[in-house]
């Protein structure tokens, strides 16, 4: 089931003694967590609530706290995060009579106790007999990442749900300033409900003033006044993220990846695809798509590729050489002014 679905069933009383969160979205996590805490007043939770970080915490401690009676109360409610001992990587040795004794608990949990197992993977190692035996009893969380696609959709409910609006553009560029993250948008909701009081409409300049670019959002500048044959707002914002330590292999990266977009955004428009059915053969944000579109009306293909194959070399003599950063990202630029054709010395 989803969280929405969990908070309403833990809402009306429907409580299982056994759940499994299982996603690498952290804020999904986080909120299902949040509703299993609250599960205890704040005197219950002194006696009967317990976290254990199974990074340091072993299998017996763990089953120690779910096999325990409550305490002056009805119900204990146990959460595990980061179980490793369930995925590929093992992690910490673990004993094996704890193994087979927390398998045998799975099989028959304590009505007493809530126990919650919070693994923020996507996916466990199904071979295993106690993963197999969890996934049997367990009521199942989705916490999985929310697709890019979707994620501008279920935040502008989540804002709507709390009574607020927001504009169409300031959504949008929300998700390119968050790279249509939803765990890094939901993060920035509560500055932006404060800063859009009274009316509770989020606006282009709020999210414009409150909410931080990322790196890829910076590189996207970069790429975006590229492509609009701004060149030397190219390079100034280039040369900032130098100045601000960036390591220049990984703007190398980022700049191969908004060129790869932009590669395939034409090619599959030269072709007659809609935005949509783009971003749905990318498995990327239409918003995104969007931009790239805007990005390559007044490029050529070939400059597209030149650009891209330049900063693919640039790739291999960042990792094999100590180039001056600068220099290579100039040779990129120098392809934009070159006809089609010719080459860069």
């Amino acid at each position: 089931m989803d969280v929405k679905t969990l908070q309403q069933k833990l809402k009306t009383g429907d409580i299982a003694p056994l759940y499994l969160i299982l996603g690498e979205e952290t804020a999904l996590q986080e909120t299902a967590r949040s509703l299993f805490a609250h599960l205890l007043t704040a005197d219950e939770k002194t006696m009967n609530y317990a976290h254990l970080d199974m990074t340091t915490a072993t299998v017996g401690d763990l089953l120690g706290e779910a096999t325990a009676m409550p305490f002056l109360g009805e119900r204990r409610v146990v959460v595990a995060t980061q179980p490793e001992f369930l995925t590929g990587n093992a992690g910490k040795d673990q004993l094996k009579e704890d193994i087979d004794g927390l398998t045998a608990y799975f099989a028959h949990p304590s009505e007493s106790t809530t126990l919650v197992i919070a693994a923020p993977y996507p996916k466990l190692d199904e071979r295993r007999k106690i993963v197999k035996q969890l996934r049997k009893n367990a009521v199942l969380i989705d916490a999985q990442q929310v697709p890019a696609g979707a994620v501008g959709a279920q935040v502008a409910e989540q804002i709507r749900t709390a009574g607020y609006q927001i504009e169409e553009d300031a959504l949008n560029l929300f998700l390119r300033k968050s790279d249509a993250s939803y765990s890094r948008m939901v993060t920035q909701l509560p500055k932006l409900y404060l800063g859009s009081l009274p009316d509770k409409v989020i606006s282009l300049p709020l999210v414009r003033d409150l909410v931080p670019n990322t790196l890829t959002d910076n590189v996207f500048s970069v790429t975006d006044a590229l492509a609009q044959q701004h060149v030397g707002e190219a390079v100034r914002v280039y040369q900032e993220l130098l100045a601000n330590q960036e390591e220049p292999l990984r703007l190398n990266a980022l700049l191969v990846s908004q060129f790869r977009l932009l590669v395939q955004t034409k090619i599959l428009s030269r072709k007659g695809l809609s935005q949509m059915a783009i971003a749905k053969e990318l498995s990327v944000h239409p918003y995104r798509v969007k931009l790239a579109l805007r990005s390559v009306h007044s490029l050529s293909l070939t400059t597209l590729i030149a650009c891209f194959t330049e900063l693919i070399h640039n790739e291999v003599l960042f990792k094999s050489q100590q180039p001056d950063p600068m220099l290579l990202f100039l040779r990129v630029v120098h392809h934009l002014s070159v006809p089609a054709g010719k080459s860069v010395g």
